[in-house]
């Protein structure tokens, strides 16, 4: 019984010891659109969504009806918005997170994500804009 307690006292120790030194990362993922887009973007945080993935799955809703009405009709549902005047769907939101440091300081950043396709061009026209990080604050 004695040898148990200070094997979990020693266990507990370094636990918290190591846990001391390790960076902590706090995710906002509030401010990007509902939507099945979203849930991609946040599966595959903190790496840069792939365009390949996206079409696919763009596709994978349309059935065969490759018509700009069926494109239309399925990005709006996966969380983009249309815009008919300027003839693209575009989703548009961000991430803030936020690393914190025991000894190093914190940091927090912006990541900012755009996926635009035009329907009329089909789905090989979907693009992803290349991910934005920002630092909006660094204290040490």
């Amino acid at each position: 019984m004695k040898k148990s307690s200070v094997i979990i006292l020693i266990s507990s120790f370094f636990l918290t010891a190591c846990d001391l030194g390790l960076p902590r990362m706090f995710v906002d993922y509030d401010h990007l659109p509902e939507g099945e887009i979203k849930e991609y973007i946040t599966d595959t945080f903190p790496n840069k969504p792939k365009k390949e993935a996206l079409s696919k799955m763009v596709s994978s809703h349309l059935n065969s009806d490759h018509s700009p009405e069926n494109i239309q009709n399925v990005v709006s549902k996966m969380g983009m918005t249309c815009h008919a005047i300027k003839d693209f769907c575009e989703y548009s939101g961000y991430i803030r997170t936020k690393v914190t440091r025991v000894s190093l300081g914190s940091g927090r950043a912006k990541h900012i994500y755009r996926v635009i396709i035009s329907p009329k061009q089909g789905v090989d026209s979907l693009n992803i804009e290349k991910q934005i990080v920002q630092d909006t604050e660094k204290v040490n």
